[in-house]
Formats: C-alpha cells, sequence, structure tokens
C-alpha cells in the first residue's frame, strides 16, 4: 500500500518537496486565508465570550441540613406547616 504523507505550509514551503513528489499522484488544497491564524488557536472560553453568563454558587451545607430541606420541599407541595415554624 503506498504511504501517504500531509504536508502543510505556503506555496513556496511545500515547493521544496518537488523533487521527492515528481512522478508522483498528489492531492492539493488550498485553503483560505482565514486558516492562518491555526497557528493561534482559539480557546473556549474565547468563544463563548459574550454569549454565556456566569452564575455564582454560595456553599452549599445541603449535606448537614438535608432532612430540612426535604421537609421543607414537602411542606411547599402539600401545603404543610415547616418543621422550622
Amino acid at each position: 500500500m503506498m504511504e501517504q504523507r500531509t504536508l502543510e505550509g505556503t506555496w513556496e514551503e511545500i515547493l521544496l518537496y518537488a523533487p521527492e513528489l515528481a512522478g508522483r499522484r498528489v492531492k492539493l488544497t488550498v485553503l483560505s486565508s482565514d486558516d492562518s491564524n491555526s497557528q493561534h488557536p482559539v480557546t473556549l472560553d474565547q468563544i463563548l465570550r459574550g454569549r454565556v453568563g456566569r452564575i455564582r454558587f454560595q456553599p452549599s451545607s445541603l449535606s448537614a441540613r438535608t432532612k430540612a430541606a426535604f421537609a421543607d420541599i414537602l411542606a411547599d407541595k402539600y401545603k404543610l406547616p415547616r418543621l422550622d415554624q
């Protein structure tokens, strides 16, 4: 099976391989000029900036008050008096 290689660079850089590639089948893809930014990848933070808000949660003590929290949920649902009243 024929070995496949990927060469990437400017046209002048690719031409340096011309003697090695002479007589061989090649496939050339011309990238848009926007792809020149690939040397400086965009981070997820930069992509989402201005599109996603921030939420700050207070430290939770739910594990210490699970019984009361569950009782409050049931009291709200069934209109029962709360445990802390």
